[in-house]
């Protein structure tokens, strides 16, 4: 059932059974306003401007909601990095009139992990991109033989 097709000569227009084909129109470029990412506040620390720019671009956040939660969290990793720091220095534990105790920031620094990732997980990032295929990858199915 295979009908003997002929070539048309390619032309710039070319009408086919009323249809109007047409060459297309190379790309250009688009000139005018680009939107670009908010600057980070000029109050973060290294670590927090390392977490804000880690997480603009990759997702690029722009709406002033989630600027303010992304500031908080960035201001919470400058505290926990600052909080690590003086224990680091000072030791995990001190020496008190009554005894041994945990140094009071290692409760500090725990409550601002636990912050950074309640808003990591308000702003919606917590979640595993989706993935091309489902499921784990493709294995051997049912008994396979030892190798000799």
């Amino acid at each position: 059932m295979l009908q003997n097709f002929t070539r048309l000569p390619r032309a710039e227009n070319a009408q086919i059974s009323g249809v109007i084909m047409t060459k297309k129109a190379p790309l250009t470029l688009v000139q005018g306003p680009i939107a670009t990412l908010p600057e980070p506040p000029s109050s973060l620390g290294e670590a927090g401007l390392a977490l804000w720019r880690s997480i603009q671009a990759q997702y690029g956040i722009c709406d002033a909601g989630g600027l303010a939660i992304l500031e908080q969290a960035c201001g919470a990793t400058d505290r926990i990095t600052e909080y690590r720091t003086i224990i680091n220095q000072q030791g995990a534990v001190i020496v008190t009139k009554s005894g041994i105790k945990e140094h009071p920031l290692v409760k500090h620094e725990t409550a601002q992990r636990a912050l950074v990732g309640r808003l990591i997980s308000r702003l919606g990032l917590d979640i595993e991109a989706l993935r091309p295929t489902p499921g784990r990858p493709p294995q051997g199915f049912g008994w396979v033989p030892p190798e000799r």
